[in-house]
């Protein structure tokens, strides 16, 4: 009986733990993967600040501005308000990631992207990845290894905000 006792209690131990698991990753998911930074500067300009900011980090360079406000009304959507995606791209780290079949995987990530939105009570907000989280999914591997590299260029682009990557 006494064994019984303590299966049973392993079971249950375990499905609560996974339910409790489950629901503490829902509620981190959201902060975990993706980062919200506010901004100071106005929406034109926090575009533009990081904008250049990405064509001055060393080998890094903007590929396009796209006006996701624009693309929406001319597509049948609603006005979603200012809302830019500065998509930005470094041939050598791409290079690198893209060099070995078995990573090649990573093209659908590239180039990168930083959204600017600003929302309906007139906040700017910087929107990207969790770049050191995704470093940290790959570690030990040569994926990892890049994506530190982006994750401290990216930290330097931002650099202006104070921003830092952490887990959450």
């Amino acid at each position: 009986m006494n064994k019984l006792s303590v299966l049973v209690g392993a079971i249950l131990g375990l499905v609560f733990s996974i339910f409790i698991f489950g629901i503490a990753f829902k509620v981190a998911a959201p902060t975990m993967f993706f980062k919200e930074i506010t901004s100071t500067y106005d929406f034109d300009k926090t575009v533009k600040l990081i904008e250049d900011r990405i064509n001055k980090q060393d080998g890094w360079h903007v590929t396009t501005t796209i006006d996701q406000q624009q693309e929406v009304l001319e597509n049948g959507g609603e006005d979603v308000g200012k809302v830019k995606i500065i998509k930005f791209c470094n041939g050598k780290l791409s290079g690198e990631m893209l060099m070995a079949d078995e990573s090649k995987f990573m093209a659908a990530k590239m180039p990168l992207s930083i959204s600017v939105y600003e929302t309906s009570n007139g906040q700017v907000i910087i929107g990207l990845m969790n770049g050191y989280v995704m470093a940290r999914l790959f570690s030990g591997t040569r994926e990892g290894e890049i994506m530190q590299k982006v994750v401290r260029d990216m930290e330097a682009i931002l650099g202006f905000t104070h921003f830092r990557f952490t887990i959450f």
